[in-house]
């Protein structure tokens, strides 16, 4: 029996070597013109906005189907994307009040995104270009979230930093993020049959903005924007298919808006003020959810 036990011991510690180790993997995104992947998005924020000395907790909770078509990939392996929710259940509650709302017209938002998983740019995002405060709800460029990936083959273990721009995906408002990154290779994890590698990225960031309502339609006026956030984003990546399969992330953010009054930046017209004048200042926390679907 005893020789037996350690014939096993010594066939199992064979095979344990045998293995050698962990391989590293690329884990960029290579997408291909035409393909189209699905997923169930779900975004909810806890806001806290303070205005003229007063404070108004709100609660923003978005679910929705998101179809993400690829019309074309450049050299660079950049890719541009149609991003379109349908089936939107959105619930909110400020001061108390719960609203939910359904049966919203479809949505599509042109977004180009780099191999590495960065968003290069976003355009025609109508739910958020038509409201600056959308930033702080979780929802404005959370639709489709991502770890940074490296440029370079990795293993589990392995660590990579980073630091990018990205520009303000509005409308009417000017600027632009800018963002530091750290990121591990954390494990592999099987998801649906596929040995996905989980990657968690955690950065800081800010964004300095400035615009005009006017371009939404909305009395003269300026506005700026000054926000600081912190995002931990983990993500199960396809090393074979070099596709995102799953994404999770949490963010937490505090800043402020400020609207000028019309009649100082406009001279001869009469003073009709914005909706809300002066600062406005927001602190809140937000999860995403990416999943199969």
């Amino acid at each position: 029996m005893k020789r037996i036990a350690l014939l096993g011991a010594i066939i199992a510690l064979g095979a344990c070597g045998s293995l050698g180790p962990a391989q590293p993997h690329t884990l960029s995104l290579a997408y291909k013109a035409g393909d189209t992947y699905k997923y169930r998005f779900h975004s909810s924020t806890k806001q806290t906005v303070t205005m003229s000395g007063e404070s108004l907790p709100t609660q923003i909770d978005i679910a929705a189907n998101e179809s993400v078509k690829v019309n074309s990939v450049d050299g660079s392996g950049t890719a541009d994307l149609s991003i379109t929710f349908s089936d939107f259940t959105v619930k909110s509650v400020a001061a108390g009040v719960t609203n939910t709302t359904t049966g919203l017209p479809s949505n599509t938002t042109e977004v180009e995104i780099a191999a590495d998983g960065t968003i290069s740019s976003v355009a025609g995002n109508q739910i958020q270009s038509g409201n600056p405060l959308a930033l702080f709800s979780g929802f404005g460029g959370g639709f489709f979230i991502s770890a940074v990936l490296p440029d370079h083959p990795v293993k589990p273990g392995d660590t990579w930093s980073k630091s990018y721009d990205q520009a303000m995906p509005s409308t009417f408002m000017s600027g632009s993020s800018h963002i530091t990154s750290d990121s591990t290779y954390l494990r592999d994890e099987t998801l649906n049959g596929v040995t996905a590698a989980v990657v968690e990225t955690r950065s800081t960031g800010t964004i300095d903005a400035k615009g005009s309502p006017e371009a939404a339609g909305a009395p003269p006026g300026n506005i700026t924007m000054n926000v600081d956030f912190t995002t931990d984003v983990t993500t199960w990546i396809d090393p074979g298919g070099h596709r995102i399969m799953k994404s999770h992330g949490t963010s937490h953010d505090q800043g402020t808006v400020d609207f000028s009054n019309p009649s100082t930046t406009h001279p001869g017209i009469s003073p009709t003020p914005l909706p809300v004048m002066g600062p406005i200042s927001s602190s809140g926390d937000s999860t995403t959810d990416l999943t199969p679907a």
